[in-house]
């Protein structure tokens, strides 16, 4: 026996370490495939070229095959040989020796084969040897080659998206739909024959069934959830197929409640009006009472007593009170009868709106009672509050209105603009003043339309002269700006005013400066400056003449520099130009020599009107009074601007001592001899006869 053993030995070395010559020599491990838990056979084929004693294989196993225990066996190739296959460290080894050096017979075919058991995994598997070991009869290592072979492990696994379905919380009396998605992960067709649920009254599918999923595809298997009552609710749905993973039961979970829901419905109105706030319910249970309260903002102010139940109350009764700016409302039935109906107003109440910005009211806390399995319970599962829109006005105007200066004899009346920019009517409530002798003629109140504008008219109704400052206070229902205030100026005075006119004249005329007054006091005494074209006439020398308004007045003047003269003109014995209107006087400046034709002017300045009280009354400006000298026509002594007939009567007039008016004594000596007489008026005949 050791004998043997050691013989078997000296083989084992000599394969492993042998020395042979080279030579075609091909090792062939056979393919298979079979279900999960099946046996199959592996075969060892080998095409040789030389003569074969022993050979040696190794194959690293996979975890999803099994080696039979004493399934290996020899081929008739193989008749004097013995075989050795056993797995160790997870590599499967196969020996297949001679002790006496006896070739295997022949040169192709099976040499040898064993059996694997195979495993739960849809997989194939590489029989890939990691070392192959080929021995002639002589003891050396020849060379060798191998072909892998595999194993496949032909099955379906079924792999799902989610292995738990929750369907959360939803309303009872809807139903609910969720997709599972099913992957095919195996090597072979998933065949899903049946989808059983635990509960078959709330859950069920519209997948067809039996449903085909090829390998590496996927489906999906609809689930319908129809909710019928509150609860939780915990079932599974088994997935009936031939996958071979068993994890195939989906849980099911699901939190059904009833809805009972309340509304704010949203509202609307104008700033300083009251609106009504709507509570709608719609609910699934019996509700049979409900508490609801409110932080009220700053922009709503409750109206007391304006709670009021819907039609839906039976015996049910309401109350709402307020603390703090706390609104608590309250419904309830002493026989604990359900409101009627499930959807609709349960109460309403009212608010007065506050400010220019609506807001959302939402209740801060609420309570719908219903009995439920014999128990009161809140049932509430959802508020929503509601908008409240405040549509408001805006003021906007000038801050201040300013009447000028107005004659004591005209009325005093200056209009004011209010515009609305706000949303709303603009309401013009009051419109008073701190001095009584201001109003406005409109009567009020004034209502302006969102974006429109009205007009006031102001009456400032004193003729005293005087300037006036006043303030006047408008009220609206503008919520910023209840009160607006405008600063009111202006002033009365008397029309008293001069005017300065210079007529037409030639150049050998005195410059006539004729003074009118418009008064509306008495006036005793007048004052002004007046700047004259000094190079052309002489200062003032007190040639003036006065109009009957102005009877007894005295003119004096002061040359104040070389154009200008001061007018002085007053009354000695307590005389004044009375109120009225007509020229004063006129005043006159002679030429210095021949003015050339042309246009001047005159400014008049530093003008006073003094009444007996020493008050300056002149209401007017400074002023520019321009005239124009013509050029002088030789024998034109009555100014008409033509040498004729009526020009030589006029001489012999003059010569003969008559004085006739508006002779112009300057341009008579016709023939320059130094005389007027009757030579001139013939030389002016003839030349009108044309001689």
């Amino acid at each position: 026996m050791n004998r043997l053993i050691s013989r078997f030995a000296i083989c084992l070395l000599l394969l492993c370490i042998g020395i042979g010559a080279k030579a075609a020599n091909v090792i062939t491990i056979s393919s298979t495939e079979g279900a999960p838990g099946d046996e199959v056979t592996v075969s060892i084929g080998m095409e040789n070229t030389d003569a074969i004693s022993s050979l040696q294989v190794s194959i690293p196993l996979d975890e999803n095959l099994t080696l039979i225990e004493n399934s290996g066996q020899l081929d008739s190739r193989c008749g004097s040989h013995a075989l050795t296959v056993g797995v160790k460290d997870g590599v499967l080894n196969i020996f297949v020796y001679s002790l006496s050096m006896t070739a295997i017979t022949g040169n192709s075919g099976e040499v040898a084969n064993f059996k694997l058991k195979l495993g739960s995994q849809p997989t194939t598997i590489a029989l890939t040897p990691s070392k192959t070991v080929l021995t002639n009869t002589a003891g050396q290592t020849v060379d060798a080659s191998a072909n892998s072979g595999e194993v496949t492990i032909r099955c379906p696994k079924a792999q799902y998206s989610t292995m738990e379905i929750d369907f959360g919380e939803v309303p009872i009396r809807s139903s609910y739909e969720r997709t599972v998605t099913v992957q095919n992960v195996g090597n072979a067709d998933l065949t899903i024959t049946g989808l059983l649920f635990s509960d078959v009254n709330v859950f069920s599918s519209t997948t067809n069934l039996p449903l085909i999923v090829e390998p590496g595809a996927s489906r999906e298997l609809n689930i319908t959830y129809a909710s019928v009552e509150r609860g939780i609710i915990s079932k599974t749905l088994k997935v009936e197929c031939n996958s071979i993973s068993k994890l195939n039961t989906i849980a099911l979970k699901a939190q059904p409640f009833a809805v009972n829901e309340l509304h704010m419905q949203p509202a609307s109105g104008i700033s300083d009006e009251e609106v009504t706030v709507r509570m709608t319910m719609n609910n699934m249970d019996a509700i049979s009472g409900y508490q609801v309260e409110f932080d009220l903002p700053t922009q709503f102010e409750y109206v007391d007593g304006s709670f009021a139940l819907s039609s839906r109350k039976q015996d049910h009764v309401g109350m709402a009170t307020l603390n703090d700016n706390k609104l608590r409302i309250i419904a309830y039935s002493a026989t604990d009868k359900p409101l009627t109906g499930d959807d609709g107003e349960i109460g309403s109440f009212k608010v007065k709106l506050v400010g220019r910005y609506g807001t959302m009211l939402t209740p801060t806390k609420t309570v719908l009672s219903a009995t439920i399995n014999n128990k009161v319970e809140n049932v509430v599962s959802a508020v929503y509050g509601g908008n409240i829109t405040i549509s408001s006005p805006q003021i906007s105007c000038n801050s201040s209105l300013g009447f000028g200066a107005v004659s004591v004899t005209e009325a005093c009346e200056q209009t004011f603009t209010i515009r609305n920019y706000g949303n709303a009517p603009l309401t013009i409530s009051r419109v008073t003043f701190d001095s009584e002798v201001l109003s406005v003629k409109e009567a009020l109140p004034l209502i302006v339309p969102s974006w429109g504008n009205t007009t006031v008219t102001v009456v400032y109704s004193s003729v005293e002269q005087k300037a006036f400052e006043a303030t006047m206070n408008i009220y609206s229902n503008d919520p910023d700006q209840r009160l607006k205030t405008v600063a009111v100026s202006g002033s009365r005075f008397a029309p008293n005013y001069l005017t300065f006119t210079t007529p037409e004249i030639y150049g050998v005329d005195n410059l006539r400066i004729e003074v009118a007054a418009n008064t509306y006091d008495a006036i005793s005494a007048l004052q002004f400056d007046v700047v004259y074209p000094s190079d052309q006439y002489n200062p003032f020398d007190g040639d003036y003449s006065l109009e009957p308004r102005a009877t007894g007045m005295t003119v004096t003047a002061r040359q104040m520099n070389d154009n200008t003269l001061r007018f002085f003109c007053y009354y000695l014995g307590g005389n004044n130009i009375a109120a009225g209107s007509g020229k004063l006087m006129t005043l006159k400046l002679s030429p210095k020599s021949t003015v050339p034709a042309g246009n001047y002017g005159i400014s008049i300045s530093n003008i006073k009107m003094g009444t007996a009280e020493m008050a300056d009354k002149y209401a007017g400006t400074n002023m520019v009074s321009n005239f124009t000298v013509k050029d002088v026509l030789p024998g034109d002594v009555n100014g008409d601007g033509a040498v004729d007939t009526q020009d030589a009567i006029q001489i012999v007039r003059y010569y003969l001592g008559k004085n006739p008016t508006g002779f112009n004594a300057s341009v008579a000596d016709v023939n320059s001899d130094g005389n007027i007489d009757t030579q001139d008026a013939i030389q002016i005949i003839r030349t009108y006869l044309n001689k």
